[in-house]
């Protein structure tokens, strides 16, 4: 009886502090519950088109960082034969960059993928996932592109300008080359304005308003309406490899290979831009569906 004295002073106080502490137990346990995968917020966006009507799979996915070649790729399968025989629709995803990339190839959530050949291999995705190479697009240079003057490459230009850099580290022209170019100048990062953009159209319109006084990347011909070609300054090598279109091959869906790699090289007739606009293919097609 004297120990429940002693204790019911303390009741409320105790009752209260058990009710908080089980309440932040509840709330811990159920952030920590198993949710149902979805694909993360680090997409920017998607498009969807229909394909076949009585097609056994859902959904042929795809994916790249570049919207509008997205788009236009989804609705060249969407009118593809073999794509519609075999896919009720197909979604197409435009990413940010590296982590994207680990989402969509790393996990082998795409179907068809546009991705640096070092990103496959690093993940040994062709023995994990079953991707395949379709086709490559080809070697170009990287270079800094100035908005009112050609560039220099010396340490004294560069210092305390404003530079435009793409945000992910397995880019060469817009991330690799220029961060090798500042240590080899021995210009730290607090010498320089570095700003970044997620792709490189969004590194042409930092230039093209004003934000920053360069951007590193690539040129092309399309560059030179709102540009000048007197403005650009090569930097690292002239042999930088470009990325690849990859298949997750489910057995050997031979007609699905060689359509895919049809539609790739319809798309690329289609560009304007001068990179997006040469393909290699790779072997695996009974018959040259495709100019090699």
């Amino acid at each position: 009886m004297n120990d429940l004295k002693i204790f019911a002073p303390l009741s409320l106080p105790f009752t209260l502090f058990f009710i908080a502490v089980l309440a932040m137990w509840l709330l811990g346990k159920n952030s920590q519950a198993p949710l149902n995968y979805h694909l993360p917020s680090l997409i920017e966006d998607s498009y969807t088109c229909a394909a076949g009507n009585n097609s056994a799979v859902e959904k042929l996915t795809v994916y790249m960082n570049t919207e509008s070649v997205a788009r236009n790729l989804a609705n060249l399968l969407c009118g593809d034969p073999v794509v519609q025989r075999q896919y009720q629709q197909v979604q197409a995803y435009w990413g940010t960059g590296d982590v994207s990339d680990i989402t969509f190839i790393g996990k082998g959530i795409g179907d068809l993928v546009n991705t640096k050949d070092n990103i496959v291999q690093a993940f040994d995705a062709e023995n994990t996932h079953g991707y395949k190479r379709l086709a490559s697009y080809s070697q170009y240079q990287a270079y800094l592109i100035g908005r009112h003057e050609k560039p220099l490459l010396t340490r004294e230009y560069l210092l305390g300008r404003r530079i435009g850099l793409l945000d992910y580290p397995s880019s060469r022209s817009g991330h690799i080359i220029p961060m090798h170019l500042f240590r080899e100048l021995d210009l730290r990062e607090d010498q320089i304005s570095i700003v970044y953009s997620h792709n490189h159209t969004g590194l042409r319109e930092l230039l093209a308003s004003g934000k920053v006084d360069m951007i590193a990347s690539y040129w092309s011909e399309e560059d030179g309406e709102q540009f000048s070609e007197n403005y650009i300054q090569a930097i690292g090598d002239s042999d930088i490899r470009g990325s690849s279109w990859y298949l997750k091959m489910n057995g050997r869906n031979t007609d699905l290979f060689c359509a895919l790699q049809t539609t790739l090289g319809n798309l690329a007739q289609q560009q304007q831009s001068t990179y997006f606009g040469e393909l290699s293919y790779a072997e695996g097609c009974p018959q040259p569906l495709v100019k090699r």
